[in-house]
C-alpha cells in the first residue's frame, strides 16, 4: 500500500474539481487558478521530474493506486532527510468514464486488492481527471513562478541543433529501449557545439547516440 494513502491534503489551497480559487486584491485584473491548474502544473513538473530533482531540490513522486480505491496521486516536496516532509503539491486523480468528457491524461489503472496473497490488478488503460488538488506554496510566489517558466523552457523541442544553442538548452538523453538502462546522459550546450563544429546536424547526433548498458541505438532527447 502507498506511504501517502491516509495523509489528508493540505487545506491552505484546497480545490476539487470545478472549484476556483480568487487570487490577490487586486480587483480590476482578478487572478483564479481552479483544480485543473494546479494539476496541469503538477503533471509538467513530473514530465521534467529529472530536471526539478537535479536542479530545484525536488521530490516528485506520482503513486497508481491509493487505498485500494484507483485513485492516482501525484505528491511534490523539497527533498529532505526527513521521514515524512510536507507537500508542496498534492493532486489525487480518478479515472472518467465520460468518453467525450474532458480528461489530463490516460494511464494504467491499477487496483490493489488489500490482500499479501493477491495481486493488484491492471485494468488497463483509463482516462483521468483530477478529483482534488491542494498547494502549501503560494501559486504567485517567486518559486513557483520559476517553475512554470522553467516548464516553458522545457516544453521546446527545437528541430536544429543550432536551435537548441538559441534557445539556451541543454539536452537530457535517455535510453528508449524499455530495458531498465542508466540515469540519463545530459549533453552540455559545449557539446552541442561542439556537434556543430563537426557539421552534424540534429538527425545525425540521433543516429550515433548508443546506450551504455544496453547497446541499443534507440535514444529519446528532451530540453534540460
Amino acid at each position: 500500500m502507498d506511504a501517502h494513502a491516509d495523509k489528508p491534503i493540505i487545506p491552505n489551497v484546497l480545490l476539487r474539481q470545478g472549484e476556483t480559487v480568487k487570487l490577490g486584491d487586486d480587483a480590476a485584473n482578478p487572478q483564479e487558478i481552479s483544480c485543473d491548474d494546479i494539476a496541469k502544473l503538477a503533471l509538467a513538473m513530473h514530465d521534467h521530474s529529472y530536471f526539478f530533482s537535479l536542479c530545484r531540490g525536488l521530490s516528485i513522486r506520482f503513486s497508481r493506486d491509493l487505498n485500494g480505491s484507483g485513485t492516482q496521486g501525484l505528491f511534490i516536496t523539497k527533498e529532505s532527510n526527513e521521514a515524512d516532509p510536507p507537500n508542496l503539491i498534492q493532486v489525487l486523480f480518478r479515472q472518467t468514464y465520460d468518453k467525450d468528457g474532458e480528461f489530463l491524461y490516460e494511464a494504467d489503472l491499477i487496483m490493489d486488492r488489500g490482500k499479501d496473497y493477491e495481486p493488484t490488478v491492471n485494468k488497463g488503460k483509463h482516462r483521468f481527471m483530477a478529483e482534488a488538488a491542494a498547494m502549501e506554496i503560494d501559486w504567485n510566489s517567486d518559486e513557483t513562478q520559476q517553475w512554470r517558466l522553467d516548464i516553458e523552457r522545457l516544453s521546446k523541442s527545437p528541430d536544429t541543433l543550432t536551435g537548441w544553442i538559441e534557445d539556451d538548452l541543454e539536452m537530457l538523453v535517455r535510453c528508449d529501449s524499455g530495458f531498465f538502462c542508466r540515469k540519463p546522459a545530459i549533453l552540455t550546450k559545449k557539446d552541442l557545439k561542439q556537434y556543430i563544429a563537426a557539421g552534424l546536424s540534429l538527425e545525425d547526433l540521433k543516429t550515433r547516440l548508443k546506450c551504455s548498458k544496453c547497446g541499443q541505438r534507440r535514444a529519446r532527447i528532451a530540453a534540460f
